[in-house]
C-alpha cells in the first residue's frame, strides 16, 4: 500500500482539510484557517490532487502525561504531505494572526515533527512499514500577520537557502495566497494556476 494511502487511512477525516481541485487540472488548492481566528486564512495553490492536509492541532495535547517544561506539548497548525512529480515533502505550517516570538513558533514546528514521528512509529508497528515517510523531506513555514490582510506587499524572510529545520523556517507575512512549490523550495512555475 502506498504511503499516502496508509497515512490517509491512519488519520480521521475530521482531522484533515479537504483540498479543492481546479477543474480540468491535476492541481489543487487548500484554504488553511487559524483555529483561534476564523478570519485568519491562507490559500495554498499548486498542490497535487492526492496531497494530505492534516490539522495537527486537532491532535489532543497530551496534558495528562507530559509536562510543559520545555514546550514539548506544543504543535504547529498544519502539515501537508505530498508527492509532487517525485518530490516528496512534509510541509509543517504555523499560522499567526499577528507577529509572535520566533522561539514559540520553532517549538510549535518541532511539535509537528513529533506528530509525524508518532505516525511513523504507528506505521512501523501496526502496518509493518519500517520506511514509512522516510523519503519525504521536511519543510517549515510560518505565516504571520494573516488576520485581515490590508493592501500591503507580501513580506518574505528567508535567511537560509533551505527551510529544512524549524530554526530555518521560511517566514511569510501579510499574505493570503501562496504557491506550494515556493513553500517547499521548488521553482515556481510562471503560471500560478
Amino acid at each position: 500500500m502506498a504511503e499516502l494511502e496508509v497515512l490517509n487511512r491512519m488519520i480521521y477525516d475530521s482531522a484533515k482539510v479537504n483540498i479543492k481541485s481546479k477543474s480540468g487540472s491535476n492541481k489543487a488548492s487548500v484554504t488553511l484557517i487559524e483555529s483561534q481566528s476564523p478570519t485568519s486564512k491562507v490559500v495554498i495553490s499548486g498542490l497535487p490532487l492526492d496531497a494530505i492536509v492534516i490539522k495537527v492541532d486537532a491532535f489532543k495535547s497530551p496534558d495528562t502525561i507530559l509536562t510543559e517544561t520545555n514546550s514539548q506539548r506544543k504543535r504547529a497548525d498544519y502539515i501537508i504531505v505530498a508527492n509532487k512529480k517525485g518530490k516528496k515533502n512534509i510541509l509543517h505550517i504555523e499560522m499567526k494572526t499577528t507577529k509572535a516570538p520566533e522561539k514559540d513558533i520553532i517549538n510549535q514546528l518541532k511539535g509537528s515533527v513529533c506528530f509525524v514521528g508518532y505516525c511513523k512509529e504507528i506505521a512501523k508497528e501496526f502496518w509493518n512499514d519500517n520506511k514509512f515517510l522516510s523519503e519525504f523531506n521536511p519543510r517549515f513555514v510560518s505565516f504571520t500577520r494573516t488576520g485581515s490582510i490590508k493592501k500591503r506587499p507580501t513580506r518574505i524572510e528567508k535567511k537560509y537557502s533551505l527551510n529544512d529545520t524549524p530554526a530555518h523556517m521560511l517566514k511569510v507575512s501579510y499574505t493570503s495566497n501562496y504557491h506550494y512549490n515556493h513553500l517547499v523550495g521548488a521553482r515556481i512555475p510562471t503560471s500560478q494556476g
